[in-house]
């Protein structure tokens, strides 16, 4: 605020608090003087905040307090307002941001996965490979277990149904989603004995 807002401001805060009259309608000149360089401090401490900004403070503030206004109660609250307006700008502007597209979002977890992969000692190419293959193939009804698509197979033992070891698909799940099924490697081929096809549920 500059020094010759601030009488305009102390009338205001005068019409709520009776100690403000003295700098808002000074009588005489050693009033007048006080007054003029109380209006200095105000506008020091104030500094950027507008005019308009300081008044509405002051209004909101004798609607809930009976103590007098201060420039640090006015400060306060536009450190508070400008905290605010540069939340929102943050938002709008994430808000703003294209989010990236499936292909995008795809390609961005290849390259995580290969990397984690690599570091692993595996060939993270045939191991993308198989995922999306998997993938691909969960997008179809299994024509063995009828596990519909986004679920996984299952196989029944005595009266237990349960997911195929490792999260695998059967073999008819591959064929009929068109993909090439991935060789089973070490662990997957020391369960194909528990997760033969013959193991399905009976579901009528």
């Amino acid at each position: 605020m500059e020094t010759y807002e601030l009488p305009e401001l102390f009338q205001l805060a005068a019409s709520y608090d009776r100690s403000f009259e003295p700098f808002a309608y000074p009588k005489t000149e050693q009033q007048q003087g006080k007054a003029d360089l109380t209006a200095e401090s105000w506008a020091a401490a104030l500094g950027e905040i507008p005019a308009d900004f300081a008044k509405s403070v002051v209004v909101e503030h004798y609607r809930r307090n009976s103590v007098s206004v201060s420039t640090s109660v006015i400060h306060r609250e536009w450190v508070e307002y400008r905290n605010q307006q540069i939340q929102k700008a943050e938002s709008a502007e994430i808000r703003s941001k294209p989010r990236p597209s499936a292909s995008e979002s795809l390609r961005g977890w290849e390259r995580a996965t290969a990397a984690l992969l690599e570091a692993k000692g595996q060939d993270p190419e045939k191991a993308i490979r198989d995922i999306k293959a998997r993938r691909q193939v969960l997008q179809v009804k299994c024509p063995v277990c009828r596990a519909l698509p986004g679920r996984g197979c299952v196989s029944s033992t005595g009266n237990r149904v349960q997911p195929l070891s490792n999260n695998r698909s059967h073999p008819s799940r591959f064929e009929a989603a068109g993909v090439e099924m991935p060789p089973p490697n070490s662990s997957e081929r020391d369960d194909d004995e528990h997760d033969s096809e013959d193991s399905v549920p009976n579901r009528g």
